[in-house]
Formats: C-alpha cells, structure tokens, sequence
C-alpha cells in the first residue's frame, strides 16, 4: 500500500490486515477469532483461506519467473 492509498483505508482493511497477517505468522486461529471479536470460528477462517490463496499466488509467481528465465537462458 502506498502512501496515496492511505485516505482510502477503513477500519475493516485494517482488521482484514491484522486478521491476515496474523493467520500467515501462525497464529492460532481461535486467537485471531478472540481478537477481532468473531462469534463464529467460520467468519475467522475466512482469512484462512485468504492466507492459502496468497500463497498460490506467490508459487504461481515465482514458477512463471523460474520459466520465464530458463527461457531467456535457451
């Protein structure tokens, strides 16, 4: 996020940032329920499942640089 980017961010991004963040440092989810208040461990598991698809991303990112290079080494 930059600078610019700041006026735009409300309470929720910053929860969704902490909720986040929190899951890919592994901390326990039912922690994380506690913190952002989340009657149900369903809601918190959505920042789960947010964590697991930033980390196909990133795979997915990182193979297409590894193939992208192999191909400008050939």
């Amino acid at each position: 996020m930059s600078v610019r980017d700041f006026g735009r961010v409300n309470a929720h991004a910053f929860r969704h940032t902490f909720g986040s963040q929190s899951v890919a440092r592994d901390v326990l989810i039912d922690v994380v329920q506690k913190v952002l208040g989340h009657v149900s461990l369903q809601t918190t598991t959505i920042y789960v499942q947010a964590e697991k698809q930033r980390v196909v991303e990133e795979v997915a990112r990182y193979y297409a640089g590894v193939a992208a290079q192999k191909t400008s080494n050939a």
